[in-house]
C-alpha cells in the first residue's frame, strides 16, 4: 500500500531548515552528488547526509543509482514555491510603500503569485517640489517606445498628442479606456482620424470596470502606477523596469484587461 505523504511535514521540512533549504534549492538546477553539495553549501558532510535524510524520507528528492541526489515531483514543486515567495517578499519589502498604501484590486491572484517578476524594478518616487516626477517618466517612456500598450482609467494629460506621435510614426499603440475615457480620446483625435489608423497600427479597447491602476508595457520597459487605499490615483509612485521578466509580467495584466474589456468600433 503507498505510504500517505504528510504535506505539513513536507513544507516544514522545506522551508524551516536553512540547510534543507539551501539544498533543496541547489538541486533545483540539476542532480548533485554528495561532494559537490558540500563543495557549493561550504558544509560537512555529517550535516548535509542527515538533511539529504530528511528530505528522502519524504519523498522530497530521491538517490540514483551512482549516489548522485535530484528533487522528486514533489520536491520541484517545492523548491519553486519557495523561490516564488522569496522573491514575492524582496519586491513587497523592499518597496513597501507602494505596496502596502495602495489599492491592488487591478492586480488578479494569478499575477499577484508572479509578483517576484518585478524585483529588478525601480520605483520613480516624485518629491514634494515635484509631485508629477513620476508621472512624467511615465509619459517619457511612452513617447520614446515603439509599441505601447496602456490601461488607464483616466485621461494621462497629453495622451492625444503622445498617441497622434506614435501614428506619425508608424507605431502600434493598444489602450484599454474606460468608457469615458475612449470618449474623450476619440473627440480629442477625431473619430475618422482614429479610424483610418485603427486597422494597422490602433487597437482600442472599453472597460466597464475601473482597472484601479495604470499600466504601460512597451517593447523595452513595464511601469505602473497604483491608487491610494483612499480612491484617489497617487501620481507621485511609478515602478519601471527594462527587464524581460518584468515586461512579460506586465504584458500578462495588460491581456487580464483586455479579456474583460470590449473592442471599439470605428
Amino acid at each position: 500500500m503507498k505510504e500517505n505523504i504528510d504535506v505539513d511535514k513536507v513544507i516544514r521540512l522545506a522551508v524551516c531548515s536553512d540547510q534543507r533549504k539551501d539544498i533543496l534549492l541547489l538541486m533545483n538546477d540539476g542532480m548533485k552528488s554528495l561532494r559537490e553539495l558540500r563543495d557549493e553549501l561550504k558544509l560537512s558532510s555529517p550535516a548535509i547526509v542527515h538533511a539529504l535524510r530528511e528530505l528522502e524520507t519524504s519523498h522530497i528528492i530521491r538517490q540514483d543509482t551512482n549516489r548522485n541526489y535530484m528533487v522528486t515531483p514533489l520536491g520541484r514543486s517545492a523548491a519553486r514555491k519557495v523561490l516564488d515567495f522569496q522573491g514575492a517578499m524582496a519586491v513587497l519589502m523592499r518597496d513597501e510603500a507602494f505596496w502596502f498604501e495602495h489599492d491592488m484590486g487591478g492586480i488578479p491572484d494569478h499575477l499577484f503569485d508572479k509578483i517576484g517578476s518585478l524585483r529588478d524594478a525601480t520605483l520613480i518616487v516624485g518629491t514634494p517640489t515635484d509631485i508629477f516626477k513620476a508621472l512624467r517618466h511615465f509619459v517619457e517612456l511612452f513617447r520614446d517606445s515603439k509599441v505601447v500598450k496602456l490601461v488607464s482609467p483616466f485621461y494621462i494629460q497629453d495622451i492625444g498628442e503622445l498617441v497622434l506621435e506614435q501614428f506619425a510614426r508608424q507605431q502600434h499603440v493598444a489602450l484599454v479606456l474606460t468608457d469615458e475615457v475612449s470618449h474623450h480620446l476619440i473627440d480629442e483625435i477625431g473619430r475618422e482620424r482614429l479610424s483610418k489608423a485603427r486597422s494597422e497600427n490602433l487597437e482600442l479597447y472599453e472597460t466597464r470596470d475601473n482597472p484601479k491602476l495604470v499600466l504601460v508595457v512597451a517593447d523595452a520597459f513595464m511601469a505602473l502606477a497604483l491608487y491610494r487605499l483612499d480612491g484617489a490615483f497617487d501620481y507621485s509612485y511609478t515602478l519601471t523596469s527594462q527587464d524581460t521578466e518584468a515586461i512579460a509580467w506586465g504584458q500578462e495584466l495588460f491581456e487580464y484587461h483586455v479579456a474583460s474589456s470590449e473592442s471599439v468600433v470605428l
